[in-house]
């Protein structure tokens, strides 16, 4: 058995002349939260596809489950819940016959859980899915991904189109109660601070290429952020060895340290000149800006 929920070695993806995924090797540890994140256009969606089988990739190799990805997608989509960030219904059919339509592909499909949900989310059997909204369509896609008790769940912008209270319910409570089952999840979202508090794993992806990838919790030991004030104004191009983004206005400045040090770094910040220094945590959204903008 792999230790691996999902696993690339070199995963590259072309359309054109254009590399939308180049050279991508991840390795999601099964029973996490791993989050994939990165801008519009950084290549997330591209890299589920091919996860997903539903694109061949350009070079490399990807495996699901111990799956490949080339060779079975039946294999994996069976066994995995897969909510896309643009939803391939059809409009005319209606919820219950969309429900209707995708159970018989998942011998462990739960009718119990399926109903608890659909009352859960609101969604009306008898509606056309064209005549949903886009939050209720998000709504519906969860639905089938969760209803047959998949061993892994694989989410692109899972909460798009939902309002804040119905995101906050899905995140704190379906995916945590799915979390607390061992199982694993890869998230796609930008909505970072909605996750943050679920997601053992990270990666920072942009133009297609991986930019880091940690345990959330040695990311946040590593790296957190100086505040610095001075009696006057911050001296002109100041800069601070291994930082990664310095921010200055005024008398004050922001310095993000990529490898923080309890005991050397604050003696270094205090040799800086500052008035006052403090040290401060970082959320997981502070540190994407700052490493994805460097």
């Amino acid at each position: 058995m792999t230790e691996w929920a999902i696993e690339t070695e070199r995963l590259s993806r072309k359309f054109g002349k254009k590399w939308a995924v180049w050279d991508l090797s991840l390795c999601v540890p099964k029973g996490t939260v791993y989050g994939f994140l990165g801008p519009n256009g950084a290549g997330k969606s591209t890299t589920i596809h091919v996860l997903m089988g539903l694109l061949p990739a350009t070079e490399g190799r990807a495996r699901v489950l111990g799956i490949d990805s080339a060779e079975d997608d039946v294999a994996i989509r069976r066994r995995v819940g897969y909510v896309a960030e643009i939803h391939g219904f059809y409009g005319w059919m209606s919820v219950d016959d969309t429900i209707g339509l995708v159970a018989p592909y998942h011998e462990n499909w739960d009718w119990e859980l399926c109903r608890s949900l659909k009352q859960e989310f609101g969604l009306d059997g008898n509606s056309k899915v064209d005549a949903l909204s886009k939050g209720m369509r998000a709504k519906l896609a969860l639905l089938l991904a969760l209803s047959f008790k998949p061993e892994m769940l694989v989410l692109d912008e899972p909460t798009g189109g939902l309002d804040p209270a119905a995101r906050r319910s899905f995140i704190e409570t379906i995916l945590a109660r799915y979390q607390e089952e061992g199982k694993t999840i890869f998230v796609s979202s930008h909505l970072l601070n909605e996750f943050s508090g679920l997601i053992d794993h990270v990666a920072f992806i942009k133009d297609g290429r991986m930019q880091l990838e940690s345990s959330t919790d040695a990311l946040h030991q590593r790296m957190k952020r100086a505040r610095l004030v001075f009696e006057n104004q911050v001296p002109p191009g100041f800069s601070f060895e291994g930082a990664l983004a310095v921010r200055s206005n005024g008398r004050e400045c922001l310095v993000t340290v990529q490898q923080f040090d309890s005991e050397r770094t604050p003696k270094a910040l205090a040799q800086t000149g500052a008035a006052s220094v403090q040290i401060e945590e970082m959320t997981l959204e502070d540190i994407f800006v700052d490493w994805v903008g460097k």
